[in-house]
This record gives C-alpha cells, sequence and structure tokens, in this order.
C-alpha cells in the first residue's frame, strides 16, 4: 500500500491526536507507566495545530488519516533540555540542536518501515538546518523503543525522573567531529 508523505497543518490535528493517543497507549504499556504520565495524552487540538504550525511535522497519511508521524523542533538553547551536571557538560558542546517529539507509528503499521523513513527525514532536515545534533526523550524502559533508537544511532545521554518514570534523553551527532559522548 502507497501511502502519502507531507508535512502537517493546522487541519491535520485531529487526526494527529487520534494517531498519537494510540501509539501512546502502546507506548506506556511497552514502558510500564500510566497514561496520565504522558502530556501527549492529554494534548488538545489547539496545542496541536499550535505544534504544527512552529515546528516540522513530518507525517504519513492514507489518504485522510494519519498513520505516522513526527515532529522535529530546532533550538540554538539546547541547555534547556540539561536537568544534571552530565547532560549540562554534554549539551554545552551544541549550539544549535533539533528536537524529536510526537513520534508515532500507527499500532498495524509498525513493522513496515514508515517510522525508519520518517526518523531518516527528521535526521535529514536537521543536518541541513545546520543543527549539530538530535535530541529526544523516551522511557529507559521501554525496550521496543530503546532499540529502534539505538539501532538508528541514538545514544543514552542520562536519566531522569522528574515525571515519575526513567526518562532517558538520547542523542544523535549529526557533526563529523568528535563522534563520542
Amino acid at each position: 500500500m502507497q501511502y502519502e508523505y507531507r508535512i502537517a497543518d493546522k487541519s491535520d490535528a485531529g487526526e494527529l491526536s487520534k494517531l498519537l493517543r494510540g501509539a501512546m497507549l502502546t507506548y506506556c504499556v511497552n514502558s510500564g507507566i500510566s497514561s496520565y504520565m504522558l502530556e501527549a495524552m492529554t494534548e488538545s487540538i489547539g496545542a496541536i495545530e499550535d505544534r504544527v504550525t512552529h515546528n516540522t511535522c513530518m507525517c504519513f497519511f492514507d489518504g485522510s488519516k494519519a498513520v505516522a508521524t513526527i515532529t522535529l523542533s530546532l533550538t540554538s538553547t539546547p541547555q534547556k533540555y540539561s536537568f544534571s551536571n552530565k547532560t549540562h557538560s554534554f549539551l554545552s558542546r551544541f549550539d544549535k540542536v533539533g528536537y524529536i517529539s510526537r513520534f508515532a507509528v500507527k499500532e498495524d503499521l509498525r513493522q513496515a518501515g514508515l517510522g525508519i523513513m520518517l526518523m531518516d527525514k527528521a535526521i535529514e532536515l536537521a543536518k541541513e538546518k545546520g543543527c549539530q545534533a538530535l535530541l529526544l526523550h523516551s522511557c529507559a524502559s521501554n525496550k521496543p523503543m530503546v532499540e529502534f533508537y539505538s539501532n538508528r544511532g541514538f545514544k543514552l545521554i542520562d536519566v531522569e525522573d522528574s515525571r515519575g518514570y526513567d526518562r532517558g534523553l538520547f542523542s544523535y551527532r549529526l557533526a563529523d567531529d568528535d563522534q563520542k559522548i
């Protein structure tokens, strides 16, 4: 089956909300956490409209139905993601980073390669925009997601528990210099 790739706009917010809520339920099960711990589960349509307006929300659609999505935000203040001396030291190396959020693939389409294609598009766009690294958060106990990110070249930088679970900060180096963490 062919899926249409495009950048989401405000009119897609309702479909994105359905996709994200469904995907986050599986994320919660795989992470061993309650759904109330994830802000994606309570994100309003207005908040989604704002996110897709101010960031790059890449999606695959089956007709009008969103089946896979990833959002790339750019920032020149990477320290806003710092939560320890370890992350502060790591993030101090960068002037501009991309941040991945709201990554989801419809459950019956996982393993079809859509997530890999979206991640590749996010990496390429971040490079084009001059980012030195990509960051994302994911539950450190979610083995399928940690494995997915690790297989794409992301490294776990640090873990914090301010949201009631072990939330890992992962990084993918985009710059060619010193690929070591």
